[in-house]
């Protein structure tokens, strides 16, 4: 049997102590891990006799390469029972003492090319184990769904009095830091709890209306504990050269993210500038802004972008711009297996709530205006046509891949002598989006250039979940570079401190004009 060197309260040491609901750890590479991740299924194999573990990765070439390997690696051969060791076999493996680990991977039917055998929403789970999970073929709704699996019954046959007398129902993942929904909806809430930010994404205790316990500190309780460390933490594991390699090999965000373990940007993102934090404002201060403006403003520049889905999701958004040419991504709707009516519903729905006029020209996908058959009653039809028979105006927007992704990217990218026209920080971009847009931020996330066979980045985007990145391109299809738009201006007077039950109209014009 392989050595595995811990020592006490290291990182390794205070993940396999944990006992919190979901164990996120993450980190640099092979800074344990996996390794840990497999003794700590290992121990609940034995000690829950009867129980069934899934163990999953993203795709079935990763399952059986890594965590496969990992587990055979760790696991006593005299515990097993059965193996097989065909690829073409089930991947299960059953202990003596009538554990099942089902080594299964994600990726669904529809989602990918490859269709799962893997079954994983039909069966009841006492404990799981997904390594890797920022994989972009692992999406947020299977970590929900895989969840909703958690709720085995084995008994618990150990000597330690801190472990739960049945399931024991823990989620274990592993990750390597990037920005995506791992991120945002479990990691990052844990560090904004850290440094008294409360984040409604986090995953903590609630009572059975849904509302937020709190500690005798006034705090909420995580369900959540996360471990992060850098390759270093596990230098008694590896082999000197190894680190060595990595120094010397990983440069910038590869060396911050892969050996650091810092959550940088996953590497071949299309749109790298995008922040969070710099790009995402409140949509309450969005919408003020706007009413603001409707007020204020001799014209106001409304802008609308469509692009058609049927078994994909359509995308729609609506936005502004406002007298400096920042441009705000303000509300709309994303949907799949939607028909037309429900989309121009949808539309006509967002127009209404932010009185847009109903003139008003959608910039949308050319593939639109082609004649294409919709159901019996309107073949020949384009869906223009269709659409504008419905009172909804299109004209083509701009869908030319690489201009669009090149002026996102300039209306994205913060600029020195730019300023918030909200928060009136400077080195700011002139693109904002609504925090209610989750779908189009989780989008914009998990936007990635292809590659080729050699593993090189193409000038292509992957075309796969691209909807709302394709209607934001319609969307600047007219709007000027920001070269046009980069002016030496005096710093503006922001008005977010006015706002409140006292609005003074001499104050929103000098917000306006400087």
């Amino acid at each position: 049997m392989p050595v595995f060197s811990l020592h006490r309260d290291s990182l390794q040491d205070r993940f396999l102590k944990s006992r919190a609901k979901i164990q996120v750890y993450g980190g640099g590479f092979a800074n344990g891990k996996t390794s840990a991740a497999c003794i700590k299924l290992d121990q609940v194999a034995k000690d829950y006799p009867g129980a069934n573990i899934l163990a999953a990765r993203s795709t079935y070439p990763k399952l059986n390469d890594t965590l496969r390997k990992e587990f055979i690696k760790w696991c006593p051969s005299d515990w097993i029972e059965s193996f097989p060791k065909s690829a073409n076999a089930s991947n299960t493996c059953t202990l003596k003492n009538g554990t099942t680990i089902n080594f299964r991977y994600i990726a669904q039917q529809g989602k990918q090319q490859e269709a799962t055998t893997s079954n994983l929403l039909s069966a009841t789970y006492d404990f799981i184990v997904v390594d890797q999970m920022e994989d972009p073929e692992i999406v947020h709704k299977d970590f929900l769904d895989l969840l909703g699996r958690l709720r085995g019954m084995a008994r618990y046959e150990g000597d330690d009095p801190t472990m739960p007398l049945t399931g024991p129902r823990q989620f274990i993942i592993t990750t390597n830091p990037t920005r995506n929904w791992v991120y945002r909806k479990i990691v990052k809430p844990i560090h904004d709890l850290q440094n008294g930010v409360l984040n409604d994404d986090l995953l903590c205790e609630t009572d059975e209306n849904g509302k937020m316990l709190l500690d005798e500190n006034k705090l909420p309780v995580p369900i959540v504990d996360l471990f992060e460390g850098s390759t270093y933490e596990n230098k008694e594991n590896l082999e000197e050269d190894y680190i060595k390699t990595l120094e010397a090999s990983y440069k910038g965000q590869m060396r911050s993210r892969f050996l650091l373990g810092q959550w940088a940007s996953y590497e071949g993102l299309v749109y790298p500038a995008f922040n969070e934090a710099v790009h995402v404002l409140s949509h309450h201060s969005i919408e003020h802004y706007f009413r603001q403006l409707q007020i204020t403003a001799d014209k106001l520049t409304i802008l609308e972008g469509y692009d058609y889905g049927l078994a994909v999701p359509f995308c729609y958004l609506c936005g502004f711009v406002d007298n400096h040419g920042n441009v705000f991504l303000m509300d709309g709707g994303y949907e799949k297996e939607q028909s037309l009516e429900e989309h121009l519903d949808c539309i006509k729905e967002k127009r209404e709530e932010y009185s847009l006029d109903a003139s008003n020209m959608v910039l949308a996908d050319p593939d639109i205006f082609r004649r294409k058959t919709v159901g019996k009653k309107l073949v020949g039809k384009s869906i223009a046509d269709m659409m504008l028979e419905e009172g909804v105006m299109c004209i083509r927007g701009n869908n030319d891949i690489t201009n669009g992704i090149v002026k996102v990217n300039q209306y994205l990218i913060p600029q020195r002598n730019h300023q918030n026209p909200i928060t009136g920080e400077y080195n700011a971009p002139f693109l904002y989006v609504s925090d209610k847009l989750e779908w189009w931020i989780d989008e914009i996330s998990d936007y990635y250039w292809q590659k080729n066979t050699t593993g090189e980045q193409i000038d292509k985007p992957v075309d796969k979940d691209d909807h709302a990145m394709d209607t934001t391109k319609y969307m600047l299809s007219n709007r000027p570079n920001i070269t046009k738009l980069l002016v030496a201006s005096e710093p503006k007077k922001v008005g977010w401190f006015k706002w409140g039950e006292r609005d003074i109209q001499e104050e929103r014009r000098s917000v306006r004009h400087g």
